[in-house]
């Protein structure tokens, strides 16, 4: 899921994110999905070799680890970047900060100062390195590469527009819900399979309730044992406008 966000190349995190007025919701269908937020990925122009994260992604890092772990303990939440690499191909990376970065963001210990490549240590702290007191310390001393392995989802598919694209050819509509459903019966394509993409549910809650109808959709999508009602496939065949078998 992608946030409103603004780019703002003269903030420290190259962006901005807004208020998502569909938050609430979107963490809602997820936990009727069996989902839970594992991670948050950015894009970066390139940068010089050994800079990795800026200390605003570090803290932020932090921050994000804390609050999946509901404290300084271990948690699955990571942090992608992905930049231009040097070959002109796409490289992507994943990093988790350390327990001791999370526990000195947790009490403020570390702010944003003039070189991104380092954290600066609150006046009111001191930091040891090498045994010596350091008022700074260097972004990739925090961090642990996470390992990245290729991932096809048994359950998930990923067609439907995302939301919150100003700039992209195509969104959340209508025609883009008839487009998607109306593989159905094709290609070993069945409704459910369909109907099993993150942004095309939160897009059929403009039509159908999150308390009542949501609940039972999402169960037949996260357990394909549990049919989906007829009914329910006669609304969102309507909603998006087709007619025919399903």
């Amino acid at each position: 899921y992608e946030p409103p966000q603004e780019a703002d190349p003269d903030s420290p995190e190259g962006f901005h994110l807004l208020d998502d007025p569909e938050e609430d919701k979107v963490d809602q269908i997820a936990e009727l999905l069996g989902l839970k937020k594992v991670g948050w990925i950015f894009g970066h122009a390139p940068r010089e070799d050994g800079f990795v994260l800026s200390a605003h992604e570090i803290i932020l890092a932090a921050e994000f680890q804390l609050e999946c772990a509901q404290g300084v303990e271990e948690t699955p939440f990571v942090t992608v970047k992905v930049t231009v690499g040097d070959d002109g191909n796409t490289s992507v990376e994943a990093f988790q900060v350390s327990q001791q970065c999370m526990q000195m963001v947790a009490e403020e210990a570390l702010e944003v100062g003039e070189n991104p490549g380092f954290c600066v240590v609150n006046d009111t702290f001191s930091a040891i390195q090498e045994g010596k007191e350091s008022k700074t310390v260097e972004n990739n001393f925090f961090l642990a590469v996470v390992p990245i392995t290729q991932h096809t989802s048994e359950t998930f598919v990923n067609q439907f527009p995302k939301l919150n694209r100003d700039h992209d050819d195509r969104v959340p509509s209508k025609d883009e819900l008839k487009r998607q459903l109306s593989k159905s019966g094709s290609s070993g394509w069945t409704f459910e399979d369909l109907l099993a993409d993150f942004n095309l549910l939160i897009y059929i809650t403009q039509f159908l309730d999150l308390g009542t109808d949501m609940p039972k959709i999402c169960a037949s999508i996260a357990d394909r044992d549990v049919q989906l009602d007829d009914g329910y496939k006669l609304i969102i065949k309507s909603v998006a406008g087709l007619d025919g078998s399903y």
